[in-house]
């Protein structure tokens, strides 16, 4: 591994994600100080979920700080290894944001509420993951950078392990889907995520005929997460951080 290359893509990112964010607030600002009509509504929306992420961030950090803590790093965590962190960077906080709102609001509620067993990011993305009732099924949920995860017991306790070599996908699968909010961004929760959702509630017993796995967006994920989930073997990255 270069670190000299990797130091740099990381200072890239982390520039592209702030002047994104500073860009986000002033527009924001200027709506509701000196515009009026729709301006001034998106400007107040923004700044009412920016204070919704404040207390639920707040409620996580006194009950879970750890976990909480790592939910809110989430925002920031980019895949380093290669030019896909700069990418990430410039989406995440303006052209992802509502889904990114909805991921990051539903982290801390899981946190706070003693869901949350661990927090990992691997490729940049950001997986909330808690313990599934039913120990032989694997239940996921894709918005902007955050995964929300509900595992069996026998892979909560590795879960770096099941990422690398699930033979099942699912981590890749949703992974998929993080690819997919970077392209579709503002229209990813009414195109993407809420038919998703529909889809899942039918396979659940609404339409015993209809089968989840073979809707458009999760057959996308199912290519999207195989093309980007960079399966690299963690023996293979320790031998690369020597080298």
């Amino acid at each position: 591994m270069d670190y000299n290359v990797c130091f740099g893509r990381r200072g890239v990112a982390a520039v592209v994600a702030a002047l994104v964010a500073v860009a986000m607030w002033l527009v924001a600002l200027w709506g509701v100080a000196v515009s009026e009509g729709v301006w001034a509504v998106c400007g107040w929306v923004f700044l009412a979920a920016k204070g919704v992420m404040l207390v639920s961030t707040a409620v996580a950090m006194a009950v879970r700080p750890a976990l909480a803590w790592r939910v809110w790093m989430g925002r920031y965590r980019f895949d380093y290894e290669n030019g896909r962190g700069v990418w990430q960077a410039a989406t995440r906080l303006g052209w992802e944001l509502p889904q990114l709102w909805v991921g990051y609001v539903l982290a801390q509620w899981r946190v706070a509420r003693g869901d949350v067993v661990r927090v990992d990011t691997l490729e940049g993305v950001t997986f909330v993951t808690g313990r599934n009732r039913d120990p032989h099924t694997s239940t996921g949920m894709s918005a902007g950078c955050f995964v929300q995860l509900w595992l069996p017991d026998r892979w909560v306790a590795d879960f770096g392990q099941y990422a690398w070599h699930g033979s099942d996908g699912f981590v890749r699968h949703e992974y998929g889907h993080t690819v997919d909010s970077q392209l579709w961004g503002w229209l990813y929760l009414p195109v993407v995520g809420v038919p998703s959702l529909v889809s899942q509630w039918l396979a659940l017993g609404r339409s015993p005929r209809h089968r989840h796995e073979s809707f458009w967006p999760e057959r996308r994920a199912d290519r999207l997460g195989a093309r980007y989930f960079v399966r690299r073997q963690p023996d293979a990255q320790a031998q690369e951080g020597q080298a």
